[in-house]
């Protein structure tokens, strides 16, 4: 029993010392999703520059689009973010551009050019909301999205 605890205070203090790392340089994790014209989840690996510019290193987002058509996407994308100054407690804006590819299946998968971009709003520490904007290529038409995207910053 005294290790279990033991465990439980060591794992305590170091969750506690990478709350205390500066946010502002180096690797961080987001979840997202969103909202719109179609249903989307997602995971990004963000490298911080400074407080002002970030690499999305990798953004991997599966999205079900409920539309006329009724598809499942996968898109894999890289790209840059960039944020404002933070004009009170925890609020700063940010607006981010992504390039990469989809993959798209129903019957079949076809795999396309994507591009995704958004802007928001950093609300509360890690918490953000905001508009996103995605299209993909398919071999016959374009294709876009209209989302309301939530996620949250590690």
């Amino acid at each position: 029993m005294k290790k279990i605890f033991s465990l439980i205070a060591v794992m305590l203090l170091g969750a506690t010392s990478l709350f205390a790392q500066n946010p502002d340089k180096g690797l961080s994790w987001a979840v997202e999703g969103g909202i719109g014209s179609e249903l989307e989840i997602g995971g990004r690996a963000q490298y911080n520059f400074n407080k002002y510019v970030a690499w999305d290193v990798l953004n991997a987002k599966y999205a079900y689009d409920y539309g006329d058509f009724s598809w499942n996407e996968l898109t894999l994308t890289t790209g840059v973010r960039g944020f404002s100054p933070t004009f009170g407690p925890d609020l700063k804006a940010f607006a981010a551009i992504d390039l990469g590819y989809g993959l798209v299946w129903k019957d079949g998968s076809d795999s396309n050019f994507a591009l995704d971009f958004t802007i928001g709003m950093y609300v509360w520490k890690g918490l953000y909301a905001g508009y996103g904007l995605g299209f993909m290529k398919h071999d016959a038409f374009k294709h876009k999205d209209h989302l309301l995207r939530v996620g949250y910053n590690f």
